[in-house]
């Protein structure tokens, strides 16, 4: 196993708005620039699959792997020889919220698939900019 930072920051939005777009993955481009898109081929449940493109990249299958009602969105997207999982969870912090990020990737091929994704905690942390910026000037 192989394990990103964490990436984390705050917000004066309530948790369930964010968990709420993390939710309608076909907004996902909205805030994360590096989506070309996302679609389910089901109604969102833990379980349910999909299909993700990047815009550098290739359409790639993804899975909600974990969700929780109005906290937690998980999904995982298969490489050769390793799982990549991002947990997105949206706390209640004061007024607002926490929100977190955790990247892990499982698997026998987990720490060369890691090299080959260097910098995505930088992406995850832009991304995150990107959906609280809209997030906030939404509400």
């Amino acid at each position: 196993m192989f394990e990103f930072p964490l990436i984390s920051a705050s917000s004066r939005v309530a948790p369930e708005h964010f968990h709420a777009r993390w939710c309608d993955v076909a907004t996902h481009p909205q805030w994360a620039p590096g989506m070309e898109y996302l679609r389910l081929g089901e109604p969102l449940r833990a379980g349910a699959r999909g299909v993700m493109k990047t815009r550098a990249g290739q359409e790639t299958p993804f899975l909600v792997s974990d969700l929780v009602p109005g906290r937690v969105f998980q999904d995982t997207v298969p490489f050769d020889g390793a799982d990549l999982t991002v947990r997105h969870e949206s706390l209640p912090d004061g007024t607002g919220s926490r929100l977190e990020l955790r990247a892990r990737l499982d698997g026998p091929r987990a720490a060369e698939v890691a090299a080959e994704l260097a910098g995505l905690d930088e992406v995850l942390a832009g991304d995150l900019a990107g959906l609280i910026a809209l997030v906030e000037r939404e509400h």
